[in-house]
Order: C-alpha cells, then sequence, then structure tokens
C-alpha cells in the first residue's frame, strides 16, 4: 500500500456512561481492516457508525446504525476493504452511541407493573402523565414520599447504573444534573428510571439482576425537585432523548390494572 492516512475515532457518548465502557477501533488485516466494539455496559448499545473513506469499500455502507450486545468484546461491525493497492487510502469515522436498541418500536404494552413501594402503604400521585410543572409531553409519575421511604423495583430487570453521589436540591430545571437514580434494563428492551432518590439511597449496583417487589433504594429530594418524592418513568433509549411510555400498574389487592392519574392515591396490599 501507499500513503495511509487515519483519522483518530471520533466518540460522542450521548448517555450517561462512562466513554472507557464502550468503544469502536479497526484492526489491519491483508485485505484492509476489519471494525469492531467493545461494550462493558450491562445492556446493548446502539451506535451509529459514519464512515469517512477513500479507495476503501464498507460492508455495511457509510453510515448504519447496529445494537451491540451487553458485556461483548470484540463484536464485529464492518470489513474495509482496499479498492486499489496502488493508491493512497483514508480511514476516518466518527461513532455516536447510547443505550438501548435506538430502531426498537415494539415493547409489552399490557405489562402490569408493581406500585414501586411496600405492601400496605398508600401514596399520593402528585402530577402525571403531561403534567405542568416537569412533565411536559412525558410519561412520567411523580410519587409524593417523604424522604427515606423504601422504594421497590415496579418490574424485574438488570441494574444498569446507579447515581447517589449527589445531595444538591433546587427547582430549577438546570439541576437535573445533580439528581440521583436507579436504572434498569427490562427484558423487553424498554428502561426504568426511578429518580431523586436520596444521597447514598441505593440498596442495588450494576450489573445485579433485581425481582419485581424487591426492596432497591430509598426516595429523596435531590435535583430537580420541588419536594420529597420519587420520580418514576418507563421508556426507550433513542441517541438523544427518550421516548417515555404510558404503564398500567397493580393496584390495591392486584387484582386490578390501571393507568395512575394526577391527584389521585394508590394503595398496595399484594
Amino acid at each position: 500500500m501507499n500513503k495511509v492516512i487515519i483519522w483518530i475515532c471520533s466518540l460522542l457518548s450521548i448517555s450517561t456512561f462512562a466513554q472507557e465502557n464502550f468503544k469502536v477501533y479497526y484492526e489491519e488485516n491483508e485485505n484492509g481492516y476489519k471494525i469492531y466494539a467493545n461494550n462493558g455496559e450491562f445492556c446493548p448499545v446502539s451506535v451509529e457508525i459514519d464512515f469517512k473513506i477513500e479507495n476503501l469499500s464498507s460492508s455495511i455502507g457509510d453510515i448504519k446504525i447496529i445494537e451491540v450486545p451487553a458485556q461483548t468484546t470484540k463484536f464485529y461491525i464492518a470489513d474495509l476493504t482496499v479498492i486499489d493497492r496502488r493508491k493512497a487510502l483514508r480511514l476516518g469515522f466518527s461513532v455516536r452511541y447510547n443505550h438501548g436498541n435506538h430502531l426498537q418500536t415494539s415493547f409489552d404494552k399490557d405489562y402490569a407493573y408493581h406500585l414501586p413501594f411496600k405492601k400496605g402503604a398508600e401514596y399520593m400521585v402528585t402530577q402525571g402523565y403531561n403534567g405542568t410543572v416537569s412533565h411536559h409531553n412525558e410519561y412520567a409519575l411523580d410519587f409524593k414520599m417523604p424522604i427515606g421511604t423504601a422504594i421497590y423495583a415496579a418490574r424485574d430487570g438488570k441494574v444498569v447504573l446507579v447515581e447517589q453521589s449527589f445531595n444538591k436540591t433546587c427547582t430549577e430545571q438546570d439541576c437535573a444534573k445533580f439528581n440521583n437514580y436507579i436504572l434498569v434494563y427490562h427484558s423487553d428492551g424498554t428502561f426504568a428510571e426511578y429518580t431523586h432518590i436520596k444521597k447514598g439511597g441505593a440498596k442495588v449496583q450494576p450489573g445485579e439482576m433485581i425481582e419485581k417487589g424487591q426492596h432497591i433504594g430509598y426516595s429523596g429530594n435531590v435535583g430537580w425537585s420541588t419536594g420529597p418524592h420519587l420520580h418514576f418513568i418507563v421508556f426507550l433509549q433513542r441517541f438523544r432523548d427518550r421516548e417515555t411510555l404510558p404503564t398500567k400498574f397493580l393496584v390495591g389487592n392486584g387484582k386490578q390494572i390501571t393507568q395512575l392519574e394526577e391527584k389521585k392515591k394508590y394503595s398496595k396490599s399484594y
């Protein structure tokens, strides 16, 4: 081969996980290059790769979105094959990535979630779907809870991320960066986030499998919050945002399934 121009791979993470947990890289071979990915996250990660190449042909075209399975090393992405060995090469690519399957559209719409608190308790939903305070165009629920209330898993899943280091609270949206939370990945590709947990309030850790009804943490009043509560959402992850999803819950003795409404109290006796 003659001159080879290699760009440093530009990695752009749109999520909150560390860059060292996910990377795209290449290895040279006799025909050109192979592109691989390592995913150290506890859920699949979607990567969009944009090739900028000359005198190389890509086995997947210029731009492609690929789902990389959780805890995967050297996951094959593409072959870049030399077209003319007498000419210079140019190899460059940029990627963006985020948790989950960016292309996913289907999920279990009829799943019956458990209320995220202990048996025998009752709490009010102070802000529901498309709420006027902070739930604009969002399927999100706020359960009014005193600080230190035990939080229970609404569904089985794997813990992906835990943030519990913050203690700052304010009512401005900029304070969302101080939110403490537990992020859980479900078997149907959806995620649940339990937000505003108190500092040091998680009882689970990333990589842990949890069961529906398991005690996972304690509520708080941390981050973007107007008072002590648990913020709960279920969503499909997109590169730059989240597609929040409506949910149904078992209420009362667990025989009734309903969509929760704002300003109503719900009890759990199952």
